[in-house]
């Protein structure tokens, strides 16, 4: 969901958890950046099943040169970390790793490309 600041005019990425649960992407992704020495950056999406329900929390992440680690990992890494730091009822629904974020012209993140990339993931789940 966008928000629109009121005092500042600046539009907000905000992820909807459980209907009532409420954050940034840059509060969960700062919050990933330092839960491991292997990550270099991280994106947080979220979306809604196809079936229907709340939206479930996508960490995408660029690891450092040279360093490999399991998604599964990161996964726990990031659901405690989110979990100490942010809110426990927040848990990590999926790690992708990816060797780059696409990126504007500008250099900003692509979220929305990132978030059709993980509803792709979504139904292909459950699909199965």
């Amino acid at each position: 969901m966008i928000f629109r600041d009121k005092f500042n005019g600046y539009f907000m990425y905000s992820l909807n958890f459980l209907f009532y649960l409420q954050t940034s992407s840059i509060e969960i992704e700062r919050v990933c950046d330092r839960a491991d020495v292997s990550v270099l950056e991280t994106a947080a999406v979220s979306a809604a099943p196809p079936n229907g329900g709340p939206e479930q929390l996508a960490i995408f992440v660029v690891l450092t040169e040279g360093i490999t680690i399991s998604a599964d990992t990161l996964k726990k890494r990031f659901s405690r970390a989110i979990q100490s730091n942010l809110n426990p009822l927040f848990k990590v629904s999926s790690v992708k790793i990816v060797p780059m974020f696409p990126r504007t012209a500008s250099n900003k993140l692509l979220r929305r490309v990132l978030r059709d990339q993980w509803k792709q993931d979504l139904q292909i789940q459950s699909k199965l």
